[in-house]
């Protein structure tokens, strides 16, 4: 069985319950990204370990939060180094209700 992981970042918690929804809907397994924009070194191993990653991100003026970003900038080095190769990556924004 593929191992899936949800990552999002939620500011009000609509996110999080999309990305619950999600997760439940692939039995993925959800990872928070905190207040600070961070992940503890277990999430990090549970993304690098997975075969697939789903985003998910509230937008605020137009932009993904800036935790989400913070995150993202983060992974850069995963992505330079190829270590996420073959590893299907969905994204999507939370429309402000």
């Amino acid at each position: 069985m593929k191992k899936i992981v949800v990552v999002f970042h939620s500011g009000y918690g609509h996110t999080r319950r999309m990305a619950q929804s999600v997760a439940e809907g692939c039995a993925g397994e959800l990872i928070e990204i905190d207040k600070e924009g961070n992940l503890g070194e277990a999430q990090w191993a549970a993304v690098n370990a997975a075969d697939a990653v789903i985003f998910g991100t509230p937008t605020y003026m137009g932009m993904c939060s800036w935790q989400f970003k913070k995150f993202a900038e983060v992974s850069s080095k995963q992505w330079f180094g190829r270590a996420w190769k073959d590893k299907i990556a969905p994204a999507s924004p939370t429309p402000r209700p």
